[in-house]
């Protein structure tokens, strides 16, 4: 844990005070965060460095389904989300989280976001701490409306997510989120078939 010092300089009464309950604020500050960052690497998971960068492809629907038939071979699990989707930064860990599960099974995971291309930053910040080692999309056509879900076919309210088999068929899509048993129960059965 970092130490907390004070100034040595003579101040006013008042000054001391503020300064005291500022120094006190930092050290609690300080502490708290040695604290969470203990507890989360002391979780029954292998530490892993969080990514400092992530690769973030600017792509519209057919470089989409060009990285989908790319993976052929494998189950693929498109997941369509937005930094400025509640839902879809919720349950953007089980993503990551199925991708690490199943990384060595054939399965793949490709995540596209519809954030505008102003909040490309922010986006690749987020997946970074979530760990999103995988295919990352962000829609070219730089809209929240009609065009990005004409061109991706969208059919609601994100998030949206495509199953693909190992011939790159469409097998599932579920609009406006997923129940999460279900979609594990369903790649579990598209890896269990060879």
């Amino acid at each position: 844990m970092g130490m907390c010092f004070q100034s040595a300089e003579p101040r006013t009464r008042h000054s001391v005070r503020s300064t005291q309950y500022l120094g006190l604020a930092s050290c609690l500050s300080a502490a708290l965060v040695a604290v969470l960052g203990c507890s989360s690497s002391s979780s029954s998971r292998t530490a892993e460095k969080p990514l400092t960068s992530v690769k973030l492809v600017r792509a519209d629907a057919a470089a989409l389904n060009d990285l989908v038939a790319s993976h052929q071979g494998k189950i693929v699990l498109v997941d369509y989300w937005a930094t400025w989707c509640p839902s879809c930064v919720e349950n953007f860990p089980h993503t990551v989280e199925l991708a690490k599960k199943h990384e060595d099974k054939g399965f793949a995971v490709i995540a596209v976001s519809l954030d505008l291309l102003e909040d490309e930053a922010k986006a690749r910040d987020f997946l970074a701490k979530q760990g999103a080692n995988f295919d990352n999309l962000i829609s070219l056509h730089n809209d929240v409306g009609q065009k990005a879900w004409a061109d991706f076919n969208l059919g609601g309210p994100l998030p949206e997510y495509r199953l693909y088999d190992r011939e790159g068929k469409l097998v599932k899509k579920w609009e406006s989120g997923v129940d999460k048993a279900e979609l594990d129960a369903k790649i579990e059965e598209l890896l269990a078939a060879k």
